[in-house]
């Protein structure tokens, strides 16, 4: 077993004692129209931890590139970098507007105003969530369950925007109790109902990059865990029930809580409130008894729930072949590497494993989100896999610790910790258009050329297709906590979880689609035919962003095809590998199809151009987000004039190049 991996470095100390101040925000349950919001801005003290923090670790990276006679790739110029960053940090490539405008700005510290205005957009909080819907194998319908996942992703949308640190986000899903209704981050626990153990290796996975699985069913093969050792860190869990949480309803703070909610629910104002919109009738009066009857449910912990049993427990397994134990034997629970960090001794056995797991002295939670982090922006971790971490076997210890060292001294704060990755030397470096062989060490002289996930090809797609992708959201189920006079009790019995696929327009917070039947003329504009196949009937297909369709896409969708989690695994759950049905959606597909429509968005950009030569840049920077070559000029002129088919043509062509789908 390796050595307690726990922060303790000077370099820590001195940056936490700088930081004071911490970025919070409002949350808000359900997406709604929001003024543009001001740039990432956080305090002086945290900005100096940021721009030290860049200077070591582009120190860090410098000795080990010297040690291998390597040298930095070149510098990537503005239209690089402008589709790099819009890409990496808000999932989807810029506008011709977006990228014209950074281009010609003569600020000095442009690329930093940018950073710091994407990392403050709606499209990170979107792009974000992805990340961690695919991580956490996030599904609208819950594992065998009736309700949806929409008051969950909701959540974590919310925590996303206000920049929850992720330490925090992590301690509340992993103590949560109760039902979705009072509390969202149960939802993370509700995603495994009834798989208890596999629970517990998806945990070790994502927040301990320790893969610990095969320890299930049997001491480990290729490692040093032991069966025991599995249920003893199992046992944190071992309480913990998914069902009728009875005893929920007679705790003592969640009593007031609900007495308080009941006296909203019987105010005179509430009836009258259900009854002027249902009238005077036996419909409002049904909906009256109905919630009433439901609330009352949901109070006494009759409803599908999380809570702790302590008459439950994870004994050893009936088949228990060791002499370490006996079938049936219940273990004393221990962490799985590491030891006690303090915390809350006496209390629940969740609370203390989540006391204990997003500790900032706890170096396997802290190294397994910055590795993760890491590879998400150059492509490949400083260790991997990135699910089962061996410190000895990193590219570069010193840069693993020094990038989980960053991560406590900003106490988690993602946004923040994204900010020093794009700023380094190696990010801001051309992509090595290299093959590593499996264990063999990359040293970052720049990214890991990338093909962009099937989220960010989507995305990408939506944005040269439609003027505002994000304008359409789904919101969330109201949740109890949104409940606090008699409209918003209404508000709560008409949303309530049904099922139902919603979309909001952002512009005015109007419903514009329920489960596929449009509510407005307007929405039509961003809904399209397709055609199933041969022979079939044609399909609607609604042009919104990935994090506001269903989670994940339909069977034959376009982010199915190029490689979707389909969110069962944590390992190889998506993929980026090209295949035959991708080629075919981008040769005749309804995205070349609608952006090779004379009457499109892209085409109405180019009408604007003077002539054929300014055309076809328009085009070549909406797609390629570059201007053409030298060579690519001259063929221009050679084989194309200024029709529209030529343009058709330009356009069919850059969206089947390579280049459109990877990161440089």
């Amino acid at each position: 077993m390796e050595w307690d991996y726990v922060i303790t470095s000077p370099f820590v100390s001195m940056l936490r004692i700088l930081l004071i101040l911490h970025l919070f925000f409002c949350a808000t349950s359900a997406w709604a129209a929001r003024p543009e919001p001001a740039p990432f801005n956080p305090s002086q003290e945290k900005v100096g931890i940021m721009r030290t923090s860049v200077k070591i670790i582009n120190a860090v990276i410098e000795r080990k590139l010297a040690e291998e006679n390597l040298t930095y790739n070149t510098s990537l110029n503005d239209f690089l970098f402008a589709r790099r960053v819009y890409v990496d940090l808000t999932g989807t490539i810029p506008t011709y507007e977006q990228l014209v405008h950074f281009v010609n700005d003569e600020r000095p510290s442009k690329r930093t105003y940018l950073v710091n205005r994407l990392l403050a957009s709606e499209g990170y909080v979107s792009h974000t969530f992805n990340y961690f819907a695919d991580l956490l194998r996030i599904q609208t319908k819950m594992n065998g369950s009736k309700f949806t996942s929409e008051i969950f992703t909701s959540w974590l949308k919310d925590s996303i925007h206000q920049d929850k640190p992720y330490n925090r986000m992590v301690y509340e899903m992993v103590s949560s109790s109760g039902s979705m209704q009072e509390n969202p981050a149960t939802g993370y626990h509700l995603r495994d109902k009834d798989m208890k153990l596999d629970h517990v290796a998806f945990m070790t996975k994502i927040f301990l990059a320790k893969d610990i699985a095969c320890a299930q069913c049997h001491d480990h093969p290729s490692d040093d865990w032991t069966q025991k050792q599995y249920y003893a860190f199992a046992s944190y869990l071992g309480e913990l029930e998914i069902g009728q949480g009875e005893n929920l309803g007679k705790q003592k703070d969640r009593k007031m809580m609900f007495a308080e909610k009941e006296k909203i629910f019987h105010h005179p104002r509430f009836s009258t409130a259900v009854k002027g919109k249902y009238g005077n009738n036996e419909i409002a009066q049904k909906k009256i008894k109905d919630f009433r009857q439901e609330f009352k449910k949901l109070s006494e912990g009759n409803t599908l729930a999380v809570f702790d049993d302590k008459n439950s427990g994870l004994p050893l397994p009936e088949d228990y072949q060791y002499e370490d134990g006996k079938a049936g034997d219940k273990v004393k629970p221990a962490f799985i590497v590491g030891k006690s960090l303090g915390g809350p001794k006496n209390g629940p056995l969740r609370e203390q494993l989540a006391y204990w797991l997003a500790h900032p002295k706890n170096g396997w939670f802290s190294l397994a989100i910055a590795n993760r982090t890491w590879a998400r922006y150059l492509g490949k971790g400083v260790a991997e896999p990135l699910h089962n971490v061996e410190i000895k076997k990193a590219s570069n210890p010193v840069l693993l610790k020094t990038l989980s060292e960053v991560m406590v001294a900003l106490d988690f704060d993602l946004r923040a910790f994204s900010w020093v990755i794009v700023h380094t030397k190696a990010y801001n470096s051309l992509a090595s258009r290299i093959q590593v062989e499996e264990g063999k060490p990359f040293h970052f002289p720049g990214p890991m050329l990338r093909r962009m996930s099937a989220e960010q090809i989507w995305d990408s797609l939506v944005t040269l297709m439609v003027k505002d992708p994000l304008r359409y959201r789904q919101p969330g189920p109201p949740s109890l906590l949104d409940v606090y006079d008699g409209q918003s009790a209404l508000n709560f019995i008409d949303r309530k979880d049904d099922g139902k696929y919603r979309l909001i327009d952002s512009e005015n917070g109007k419903e514009v689609l329920i489960d596929g039947y449009d509510q407005s003329v307007s929405f039509s504009q961003q809904r399209i035919s397709v055609s199933t196949g041969k022979g079939k009937k044609q399909t609607k297909l609604i042009l919104a962003r990935a994090s506001e369709l269903p989670q994940p896409a339909p069977s034959g969708h376009l982010l199915r095809k190029f490689g979707q989690s389909e969110r069962l695994f944590v390992v190889g759950s998506s993929s980026r590998v090209g295949s035959v049905p991708q080629l075919m959606e981008l040769m005749n597909g309804f995205p070349t199809e609608v952006l090779t429509s004379r009457d499109s968005l892209l085409f109405r950009k180019v009408r604007s151009a003077p002539d054929p030569r300014k055309q076809a840049e328009v085009v070549f920077l909406s797609i390629l987000n570059r201007l053409p070559t030298e060579s690519e000029k001259k063929l221009l002129l050679d084989q194309t004039g200024s029709s529209e088919g030529d343009l058709s043509d330009l356009i069919w062509a850059l969206l089947n190049t390579p280049e459109f789908f990877f990161i440089k």
